[in-house]
């Protein structure tokens, strides 16, 4: 695995008291934290981990806060997908700090420790050398899913929906979210989709059962925000398998007309590299999603050899342009050619241009520059779930205001 030396990490300290953040950054600093960021609130953290391009490898959270405190923070961290090692910090007793700890953990957070304040340099230095030969930042991509234990987790409602913000690039307002499946292991913690989908999509019985999941999640996500008196548009990923499903389209118009959601509030959005095994059932199936004015997308567009293919044959009207092509299409001629000829083939057939994998303002400002129409990644933010997501949005409406 590569290592990663303690300069490149960026540390946020979430403290109420002006004098014990900069003690604290003092220390870090001491011991090779290359960037230190202190904030004063619960409040105030989440808007430093929502602003535009943030990262953190390295959190300490106090437990005693005024407005919002340490377990509510932590708590709000967790669900907006943070991705960083999670030190608890407070001047209580050891038993509740531990405690704060472990909920963190159950919640997500990837926990180093816990320190009882004064922070002590040494047990600082203890933490730190823990993780100073791994990555910046925690990650649970690569955990194996258990073949053995996928009948169990749709038995017993493992599987869960998070949802990345996507943006219209013009205006920056908050368009939709899509949806994406994660599997909440009992003991392996939240398993990424590489880890199982293909496992799932091997099976045609676990393959309808996590369509159907999806599905109906997401669009009553969708119908829970607008109930709520909040606009939600959702995009989910369906395999090939689904479109074989001659009743689909009746299918999903009656979990939107359950939820209340428009059909046009919905996006299915299919891999270019999938193919049904009845061409014809495709076609007919995505031919009548759209007269019900349900979206069609065709997803990692540029990565197969069908695209073109599909586009003649099938009524999509959205193209979303693969990372692999736009993260640091910036700096890369041929990246940077592929996503303004698919960019140009989107406004030529009249569809919707996506872009994923957005990570860097460079990469914003040149979309924007070419004209892309909608934008996610992890610049404007990372998956996360549905409670994450609605403390997220007045966030990013903050700054486009």
């Amino acid at each position: 695995m590569p290592t990663i030396s303690l300069d490149r990490f960026t540390a946020l300290v979430i403290d109420d008291q002006e004098e014990v953040r900069e003690y604290v950054r003092l220390v870090l600093e001491t011991l090779g934290i290359g960037h230190v960021v202190t904030v004063g609130s619960g409040r105030d953290a989440l808007a430093a981990v929502t602003s535009p391009g943030a990262r953190f490898d390295l959190i300490l959270c106090d437990l005693q806060m005024p407005e919002s405190d340490g377990v509510e923070t932590l708590r709000a961290l967790a669900a907006m997908g943070v991705e960083a090692w999670v030190v608890v910090m407070s001047v209580e007793e050891p038993r509740i700090i531990e405690t704060a700890g472990m909920l963190a953990t159950a919640q997500g957070l990837h926990v180093l420790g816990a320190v009882q304040k004064p922070v002590d340099h040494r047990r600082m230095a203890a933490l730190l050398a823990h993780i100073a030969d791994t990555e910046a930042a925690p990650s649970r991509a690569y955990v194996a899913a258990p073949p053995g234990d996928l009948p169990d987790a749709f038995r017993r409602g493992e599987m869960q929906l998070h949802y990345q913000p996507k943006v219209h690039m013009k205006s920056g307002r908050f368009t939709s979210a899509e949806a994406l499946v994660r599997w909440q292991h009992p003991t392996l913690g939240l398993i990424m989709p590489g880890a199982f989908v293909p496992l799932v999509e091997s099976s045609a019985e676990f393959a309808h059962q996590l369509n159907e999941y999806a599905l109906q999640e997401a669009i009553r996500c969708a119908g829970r925000w607008r109930a709520g008196g909040r606009n939600l548009a959702v995009s989910v990923n369906l395999s090939a398998s689904a479109f074989d499903r001659l009743d689909l389209p009746e299918r999903i118009e009656a979990m939107a007309r359950d939820a209340n959601v428009p059909n046009d509030h919905i996006t299915l959005e299919l891999t270019e590299t999938q193919v049904a095994r009845d061409a014809i059932s495709m076609s007919e199936v995505s031919t009548r999603l759209r007269l019900k004015r349900f979206n069609l997308s065709v997803d990692d567009f540029g990565t197969g050899n069908s695209g073109l293919s599909q586009l003649r044959q099938l009524p999509f009207n959205e193209i979303k342009i693969d990372r692999g092509f736009v993260h640091g299409c910036s700096t890369s001629f041929t990246q940077r050619s592929v996503v303004e000829a698919s960019l140009a083939l989107a406004r030529d057939l009249g569809m919707t241009s996506v872009a994923e994998g957005v990570e860097t303002r460079e990469d914003w400002n040149l979309l924007a520059e070419l004209g892309c129409d909608v934008v996610q990644g992890y610049y404007v933010a990372r998956p996360m779930s549905e409670l994450g997501l609605a403390r997220w949005v007045p966030q990013w409406q903050e700054r486009v205001v």
